[in-house]
């Protein structure tokens, strides 16, 4: 009897060895299968349609394939990279995040971004593919640190009945006037002459961040620098040539004054016939079925074709888990592959290929100005760039509300920028 109960626990004990060895083996086979699955975190700063386009090709990746799965987190874009660049130092960053190549210059110094030359290999990522300003933005001593995704600049758009009926459309659809800042005047005082009074020739954000970009651009076309040698050169011939154009359209009453975001909403409900904005832009006019209106890269007024752009890029955190960077930069590449979805949101695709894919060209608008990507003009870098930025725009405001003249305002900008160098 105590013999068969001794045989009796030895039975029960190996049962539950064996069920616990059963079970383990299960367990087994799920972390096996959870660890063939690689998990990225990908940070965003969009708002908005820009949001919802990212979110939506996030999912479609997810869905196209079962070796990654990519965890969509979208920032508040006003704090976006202080978050970023506090993660990448304190090592908490995300797998994989967008920045955009004005934004190099703070991120990059931290030591914490990775370089992708040998992990594009590895992922088969083909630099060729991608456009070549692009890539140019990307690379920094010779060495590229993030994948670009798009290009996003200030091109200019213009409705086409107003245009037509004051006899400024060839039978292309495209502008007639003669070359250049003249030429361009000429038109937009031709529109005055023939526009209802309640419509403007033209309408740009004369009191915000477009002034400083449209600046900007009219430097870059006379062939004109931002930075040289590392100093900031605001205060020169091109620069006062670029806001003495801006002082005639104000002052000609070709633009209204004193305009700031609104410049949107005018173009849109038709009381502008004119409007230089972002690409981002397109959505929101397209938005009204009335506004019959075109796209096109930023117009040549001076020496030589430019706009002023920037990029969103993907840059992927230095970490241990060599496997997760190689899924980031596969992740990155797919998107670019992917632009024409991203193209929605108005932004010309960084790979020329997807320009002629069947998916793009069905998107109206987008490729009468995908050309921009060739002319788009990257700010230098700088440590201090965003400040300086915004000091600029401040005293290019202030010229346009008429509080200094335009040699005080350079002259201001000029100051004001060589102090923040030189903190």
């Amino acid at each position: 009897m105590k013999m068969f109960k001794k045989l009796l626990v030895i039975c029960i004990v190996l049962m539950v060895i064996l069920a616990g060895c059963s079970s383990g083996s299960s367990n087994g086979d799920k972390q096996t299968e959870s660890k063939g699955v690689t998990e990225l975190t990908y940070w965003v700063p969009f708002s908005g349609s820009d949001g919802e386009f990212m979110e939506a090709m996030v999912k479609k990746f997810n869905e196209s394939q079962e070796k990654v799965k990519v965890q969509f987190m979208n920032n508040k874009s006003e704090n976006y990279y202080t978050k970023l660049k506090t993660a990448l130092v304190s090592n908490s960053a995300p797998d994989v995040a967008v920045a955009h190549v004005s934004r190099f210059s703070e991120l990059l110094p931290t030591g914490k971004v990775e370089v992708l030359d040998e992990l594009a290999s590895e992922a088969g990522l083909d630099w060729s593919t991608y456009g070549e300003k692009q890539v140019e933005a990307v690379i920094r001593d010779g060495k590229h640190y993030a994948v670009p995704l798009d290009s996003h600049a200030v091109i200019m758009y213009y409705n086409k009945k107003y245009l037509g009926d004051a006899g400024l459309l060839n039978e292309d659809g495209t502008i007639k006037m003669d070359p250049g800042a003249e030429g361009f005047t000429e038109m937009l005082t031709t529109l005055k002459a023939k526009l209802p009074s309640d419509v403007s020739p033209m309408v740009i954000g004369s009191n915000n961040v477009f002034t400083f970009w449209i600046w900007y651009a009219l430097v870059q076309q006379q062939g004109g620098t931002y930075f040289k040698d590392g100093k900031p050169t605001i205060d020169t011939p091109e620069s006062k040539k670029a806001m003495e154009l801006m002082q005639t359209w104000l002052n000609e009453d070709l633009i209204p004054a004193d305009i700031g975001v609104n410049s949107y909403d005018i173009f849109k409900t038709e009381k502008a016939a004119i409007t230089f904005t972002g690409v981002w832009a397109t959505g929101n006019f397209e938005s009204n079925e009335s506004l019959d209106f075109a796209a096109v890269s930023f117009p040549q007024l001076f020496n030589q074709p430019a706009a002023w752009g920037d990029s969103h890029t993907l840059i992927v955190p230095k970490q241990d888990n060599k496997e997760k960077q190689i899924a980031a930069v596969k992740f990155a590449d797919w998107l670019a592959e992917n632009g024409a979805m991203w193209a929605k949101a108005g932004h010309v695709p960084a790979k020329p290929s997807v320009q002629e894919t069947k998916e793009y060209k069905a998107l109206e608008f987008r490729s009468d100005y995908a050309d921009v990507m060739k002319i788009v003009n990257y700010m230098p870098d700088s440590p201090v760039l965003t400040s300086v930025n915004e000091a600029v725009q401040k005293s290019l405001v202030e010229i346009n509300y008429g509080n200094l003249t335009i040699e005080e305002g350079l002259k201001q900008a000029q100051e004001k920028a060589e102090k923040l160098v030189n903190k």
